[in-house]
């Protein structure tokens, strides 16, 4: 039986996640951060956390309910930072249906996306780089069950995704190279075309 640990891919997870919050902030490049007040912070980057955290994990389980599966909540670490909730599927789902499972947050996203450029917001800007970076785990997973059998089975034991089928890696071994590779060449490219200003005002 093939399966996959989230957690023994944290690293990779946490590169992932800086890829896609520097691409996704590219994708709104207008938008701004600006905090100044208590009020401020908690509008532009505790809000759209507290908004996304159960959308995200809810359509999860949306979906999964939609398919027919029982679903559960639950909260896990990767390495030794990084808590995060997650839905644990409990029935078993085929490998394809689990994909879209996996993949619906990409809904949220292209809504976000959408309202930041119609609105010029940056809150909803926000909500769109958050929710994008968010799916590094989702993204690794999708690549997993795409890799086996599609009338392969697959639930969530409480520790792993367990499918049916053997299958000797979890995603295909170029990924994480690749990730690590990426990370470099963006932070290679920030540093070439990124321009810092430092502005000291004098009270």
């Amino acid at each position: 039986m093939g399966e996959l640990r989230l957690s023994d891919y944290s690293s990779d997870i946490f590169i992932l996640s800086l890829i896609l919050l520097v691409v996704s902030g590219l994708a709104v490049p207008w938008a701004q951060v600006s905090v100044s007040s208590l009020g401020e912070f908690l509008y532009l980057l505790v809000l759209p956390w507290l908004v996304l955290i159960p959308l995200h994990e809810g359509l999860h389980a949306l979906v999964a309910r939609l398919f027919g599966a029982r679903v559960r909540f639950g909260v896990t670490s990767f390495g030794k930072l990084i808590v995060a909730p997650y839905v644990a599927i409990e029935t078993p789902l085929r490998a394809r249906r689990y994909a879209l499972v996996s993949l619906a947050p990409l809904l949220p996203s292209a809504v976000f996306l959408s309202l930041a450029w119609f609105l010029r917001s940056n809150f909803w800007a926000l909500a769109y780089v958050f929710n994008t970076a968010g799916m590094a785990g989702d993204f690794l997973t999708a690549l997993w069950l795409l890799r086996l059998p599609p009338d392969s089975e697959v639930f969530d034991d409480g520790t792993a995704l367990v499918s049916d089928a053997e299958i000797s890696t979890s995603y295909p071994g170029w990924v994480s190279p690749a990730l690590k590779v990426a990370i470099l060449l963006l932070f290679l490219v920030i540093l070439i075309l990124g321009r810092v200003e430092v502005v000291v005002e004098n009270g």
